[in-house]
Order: structure tokens, then sequence, then C-alpha cells
């Protein structure tokens, strides 16, 4: 009788275990996702002039993630502002096609293009403008956004069509968005 006990106790501790394995592993890819956002927010605020030529390389229709502007920077297509001095808009193609790449997961460093790290499961990125800028002076908001995969079924996101349709079922999508005034 008490082994009985001991054995369901011990199938309720493993069970357990493992939804916090899954939790955690959501956890570190909604940071993931967070991270990626965040670098592409500072590098439209630092680059504000060409803000549009990010939402314009970014677009919710096709978001980044696929590596195609990152084989392009590997392969010299884009320049290389790391290493070269660039123009404003150069620039915009540059972060662009960097941050296809770390949505990949792969590493930063353009000359190691092959080796993916990890990061967010089939992450994708879009660039937005939410708020248009009316007046000359006026500021512009633009919406950050990150796509994933998740493991298991939630709520289908609504703050963003970014990755929309390409995970399967959109409970399995995942977003994080981050809004910036240029």
């Amino acid at each position: 009788m008490s082994l009985t006990l001991i054995a369901i106790g011990l199938l309720g501790l493993a069970q357990l275990i493992v939804k916090g394995q899954r939790a955690s592993f959501e956890a570190y890819q909604r940071q993931q996702a967070i991270t990626l956002a965040n670098d592409m927010l500072e590098k439209i605020r630092a680059n504000g002039a060409r803000a549009a030529d990010y939402v314009a390389a970014a677009p919710v229709a096709t978001p980044l993630g696929t590596g195609t502007r990152f084989n392009d920077l590997v392969t010299g297509t884009i320049t290389n502002c790391a290493v070269a001095t660039c123009a404003p808009d150069a620039l915009a193609a540059y972060d662009a096609a960097y941050w296809d790449g770390l949505l990949q997961g792969r590493t930063e460093t353009v000359n190691a293009g092959a080796d993916v790290v990890g990061g967010a499961t089939n992450a994708r990125g879009c660039v937005e403008i939410v708020v248009a800028a009316v007046a000359p002076s006026a500021q512009a908001t633009y919406r950050v956004t990150v796509a994933w995969q998740g493991r298991d079924a939630t709520v289908a996101p609504v703050t963003s069509t970014c990755g929309n349709g390409l995970y399967g079922t959109e409970t399995r999508r995942r977003v994080v968005s981050l809004d910036v005034r240029v």
C-alpha cells in the first residue's frame, strides 16, 4: 500500500518536473525574442533618419528570419558596416541583414555565417509603422515584433500579424512587440 502511494507521488513529481522544464524553455525563448526585438529597436533609434528603411526591409507580409539577407551580408552583396563606414541607408540594410541572421540563431560574427548557436524556434522579425508622423517635426511610432513557434498550443496572439500562418496553427505562434518613437 505504501509503495503504491510513493509510486503515485513520484509520478506526480516527474510530471511537475516536465512541466517546469517546458515553462523554462518557453521563458528562455521569450527572453531571446525580447533581446532580438530590443536589438532592432535600438538600431532604428540610432539611425532614426532612415527608420522607414527598416520597415521596407522587414515588412509584416515577408518577415526577416529566413537567412536570405544574412547570406547577402556574408557574400558581400550587402556592405558589412562593422568593418566599413556606411551611409545611413546602407547601415539600415546592414542592420536588417544582421538581424536576419540573429533571428536564425547565427553567431554575431558575419564571417562565421554557418554557425547556428540557438535562439527562438523559427523566429521571424517584422518592423511596421504604428503611428505615422503628421508634421515635419512630429515623430513616428515604429513597432518591432519578433514571432516564434511555441511547443504547446495557447491563445493566438492578436497584437501583431508578424509570422502569421508560418507555424501550422496560430495557437503555437508567439509574439513580442516593442514600440519606439523616432
